[in-house]
């Protein structure tokens, strides 16, 4: 190994650029409180029913303003729709999925 390119543990470096990348960039919100159509929370889980191009239900997780952008496609698909827990009453009332909350 060339001398010039040992990790820091070798060299006992402590400067702040060489430190693990784990450390530097902060945790992002859990994966599955965010969309899979943008890095927005998601607000609400969609369950796209099978169809002949694709065998199985495929579950999707939804922003509120693209579930507002996708409803009469979702819709037409025959998709179930339901509100994630933690989704704020402002923003299920905003989506129209009020009524999909669980109490």
């Amino acid at each position: 190994m060339n001398a010039r390119f040992q990790p820091p543990s070798v060299t006992n470096d402590t400067h702040p650029a060489c430190q693990p990348l784990d450390e530097a960039i902060p945790a992002p919100e859990a994966p599955a409180d965010l969309a899979c159509c943008c890095p927005a929370k998601a607000a609400v889980r969609v369950i796209m029913p099978p169809t002949q191009a694709r065998p199985d239900e495929t579950d999707l997780l939804l922003c509120g303003h693209h579930y507002l952008a996708s409803r009469t496609a979702l819709a037409a698909a025959h998709a179930v729709v339901q509100a994630l827990p933690g989704t704020s009453n402002d923003v299920a009332t905003w989506i129209g999925a009020g009524s999909l909350l669980q109490a």
